[in-house]
């Protein structure tokens, strides 16, 4: 069986974009890519990953207008599970946002990884401290 990791915004910003933690984000890439990982998502991830992108590659100068086009539809074209968030999720991630003090968007994507029963990928320490054991959560390698 593959590895399964619900992925939230800053492992697909470093696809792109090199920072820390970037060649083990993209080896996961190459992973998903041959089928030896699954990798899913939620919606609010693809409005992120489009702002960090233009933020943090364009205007920076990582990645040229059509680099961006094409990155901030990547979740969609490569085919990674993108999962809708409906009333009951908000409100679950509502109770882990305050429970564990986390910004809401993390909180959503926690509570897809435990209705999932998948780690978290992420290069968000804070985030990791913050979570505790509430849920598995897995850093990328090479982040201070």
């Amino acid at each position: 069986m593959a590895d399964r990791f619900v992925v939230d915004t800053s492992v697909f910003l470093r696809w792109y974009v090199p920072q820390p933690g970037y060649e083990h984000a993209r080896e996961v890439r190459q992973d998903f890519l041959t089928g030896a990982v699954e990798l899913e998502t939620v919606d609010s991830t693809r409005f992120e990953l489009g702002h960090v992108l233009r933020t943090k590659g364009l205007i920076k100068g990582h990645l040229s207008a059509a680099q961006y086009r094409a990155a901030v539809r990547s979740t969609d074209d490569l085919g990674i599970t993108i999962h809708s968030t409906d009333a009951d999720a908000l409100e679950r991630a509502g109770e882990l946002a305050t429970r564990c003090t986390l910004r809401f968007f993390d909180a959503v994507l926690l509570d897809r990884a435990l209705q999932r029963g998948m780690p978290l990928l992420t290069s968000d320490r804070k985030l990791a401290n913050a979570v505790g054991t509430v849920a598995p959560i897995e850093i990328l390698r090479g982040i201070p």
